[in-house]
């Protein structure tokens, strides 16, 4: 699975740079969704600023508190909801209401709500810049036909204000679209100015694109100044020629045959699952033990492993020894075959019943 996801990371900066980081990550999922706590509490930014300036009161002391319980609301169901991944959910919510349920839960509940509440509260996009790996991964995979947010320069240069603009126009000279409004740069959560060209705080969540079109509307000029394209067109803009998009291109039917290839195996290793497992251990010292009537006892240890969701009996018997007796050591089942129950694979088994039933069987010919 990690596999598959790395390729399929690959193949989306191959079509469309990082918008894994600006979509679907859960770090900007998660950022998203505290800031429109922040903004329903507190209001825009605007609104933030002023009542920071114009210190605490009961009302901004509320306000805060509210927006921090939410926050903490939210990361610890995050934390919660992973935990319950890991073992029978109503069962594990029960105990942990009770206070019955392993340390081990409550101390990674405690670890992912904190995690979740700093780095989506507090850190924010400064994760994505300095401390996710994603972004130098990126940069050294991309490659010219990539889609990235990008600056059209050779439509935006020179910039200068509308009025201006006109103004050259009319006197034939250049005057380019932008006019240096810094809307693109006042909507990037990371604080790029995309005019500068492709960076590595630059998540690709097109909230520059939105702001630019924006003003471009109210302008009356076409939108599309700040909008997804490749380092090719650019180039083929300058010199008059068509834009071209290759979204299928050899980069990407490889990692898209790569995904299949490793799925299909993935899928085939789960379709010929097995249910149940065993390992047997000859006991070392002594190795073997001639009893007074002359036969030879050997014991060994059998771990039984149940992989199913209930209870199953495992029938024991010996192979290619003729004559040979088994018997389980303390078992009340001293047939020739016994049977042993094993009970199914628990998570959380530091804290609970051992999963496995280790019989030790004493075949003696």
């Amino acid at each position: 699975m990690l596999i598959v996801a790395a390729f399929t990371l690959f193949l989306m900066n191959a079509v469309a740079g990082r918008i894994w980081c600006g979509y679907m990550c859960p770090q900007t999922v998660w950022t998203d969704l505290f800031y429109a706590i922040e903004r329903w509490v507190e209001g825009d930014r605007r609104d933030r600023m002023r009542k920071d300036k114009a210190g605490l009161s009961v009302k901004r002391v509320w306000e805060l508190s509210v927006k921090h319980s939410l926050w903490l609301a939210v990361a610890w169901w995050t934390g919660g909801a992973w935990v319950l991944y890991f073992d029978d959910a109503p069962t594990l919510v029960r105990e942990l209401a009770t206070f019955h349920a392993p340390t081990s839960a409550y101390v990674w509940i405690g670890i992912l709500t904190a995690s979740t509440y700093l780095l989506a509260g507090t850190s924010r996009e400064q994760v994505c810049i300095y401390m996710c790996p994603w972004p130098r991964i990126q940069a050294a995979l991309t490659d010219e036909w990539a889609l990235n947010v990008t600056y059209r320069g050779d439509r935006g240069e020179p910039r200068t204000s509308t009025k201006k603009a006109l103004h050259l126009r009319e006197h034939g000279k250049p005057a380019g679209d932008c006019v240096d409004c810094r809307q693109c740069t006042a909507v990037c959560p990371v604080g790029v100015d995309i005019r500068e060209g492709s960076q590595l705080g630059c998540i690709q969540c097109g909230l520059c694109i939105d702001a630019c079109d924006n003003v471009m509307k109210e302008i009356g000029r076409p939108t599309g100044l700040i909008a997804y394209d490749n380092d090719i067109n650019a180039e083929r803009r300058r010199a008059g020629l068509p834009e071209v998009y290759k979204i299928v291109r050899p980069r990407t039917i490889l990692y898209a045959v790569l995904i299949v290839v490793v799925g299909a195996i993935m899928t085939i290793a789960l379709a010929n699952k097995k249910f149940s497992g065993v390992n047997v251990l000859h006991d070392r010292n002594p190795l073997a033990v001639a009893l007074s009537e002359g036969s030879v006892r050997n014991g060994y240890t059998v771990r039984l492993l149940n992989k199913n969701g209930e209870a199953r009996s495992f029938r024991l018997h010996v192979e290619g020894l003729n004559g040979a007796q088994l018997k389980i050591a303390g078992a009340t089942d001293q047939s020739d075959e016994p049977t042993v129950a094993v009970v199914p694979i628990r998570r959380w088994s530091c804290a609970r019943r051992s999963p496995r039933r280790t019989p030790r069987p004493h075949p003696t010919p």
